[in-house]
């Protein structure tokens, strides 16, 4: 986790990490962290049965705040126009298409969707639910520790993937629930951000969106497995999770 960004400097003979604010002309700078456990990231607590129906009604209060107070504008907004959707529905597949075999009815579903919605997307947009969202929220992505919890990682290298609807974020989350076969928690999550946030409209699209962002993280698993290519051992989970999250999204075809 990033606490700081601090300077490293020679004083005294010694070289050694300062705050900014100290007197000494820095050598470089560098990202002070702290490493917090793996077993307090939110899969590995799914997986242990430490997570419930009150862990996740804690993090939606939580999510419901952040995205009430996420920045939304006019240029923020349009990231959500169809056309700009369609844009970046369309760069996924591309890349997909580069890593692998993909049946084209996943990119055949998710736009005809777009094209026989424009007025839902409108609408989102009248009703300032496109915001400066986290972008890349999944259970890897969350750590608990007691009652605190730890939303991180959030998307920063492009605009397209963080100014978008909310439901994104919510979409992610649902999926990845779905992914790790609880499909009563991801219920109760979706219920739950609902009726917190008073947002009807995001059940018209939530599938939508998790299918979208169950082919997402294809791509992602996809990169993972090439990457790992000269290592059979390494690429092949890899290449499950990519086949599985390519199973999961075929699965929300019948319910958007």
């Amino acid at each position: 986790m990033y606490q700081s960004v601090v300077k490293i400097i020679h004083k005294n003979g010694i070289i050694r990490f300062a705050d900014l604010e100290e007197k000494g002309k820095p050598l470089e700078y560098a990202v002070k962290m702290i490493e917090i456990p793996q077993r307090f990231r939110m899969d590995n607590l799914l997986k242990s049965g430490s997570i419930n129906k009150q862990t996740i009604k804690s993090l939606v209060d939580i999510l419901v705040k952040f995205h009430n107070n996420a920045v939304t504008n006019n240029k923020i907004s349009k990231f959500a126009l169809p056309q700009l959707m369609k844009k970046k529905f369309d760069e996924n597949f591309k890349t997909l298409a580069k890593l692998g075999k993909i049946d084209t009815i996943f990119e055949f579903k998710l736009n005809s969707f777009l094209k026989d919605n424009y007025h839902l997307f409108d609408l989102r947009i009248k009703e300032s639910k496109i915001r400066d969202i986290h972008g890349d929220l999944y259970l890897k992505n969350i750590f608990i520790i007691g009652k605190k919890f730890y939303l991180y990682d959030r998307i920063e290298f492009n605009d397209s993937l963080r100014y978008a609807d909310i439901v994104e974020d919510v979409a992610h989350l649902a999926m990845d629930l779905d992914y790790h076969q609880q499909t009563d928690l991801r219920d109760y999550f979706v219920s739950q951000y609902i009726k917190n946030s008073n947002d009807k409209n995001i059940i018209k699209l939530v599938y939508f969106m998790m299918c979208y962002k169950a082919c997402v993280r294809t791509k992602v698993s996809l990169f993972r497995a090439r990457e790992a290519n000269i290592n059979p051992r390494k690429r092949l989970p890899f290449e499950r999770e990519a086949k599985k999250h390519l199973r999961l999204a075929r699965t929300y075809f019948e319910l958007f």
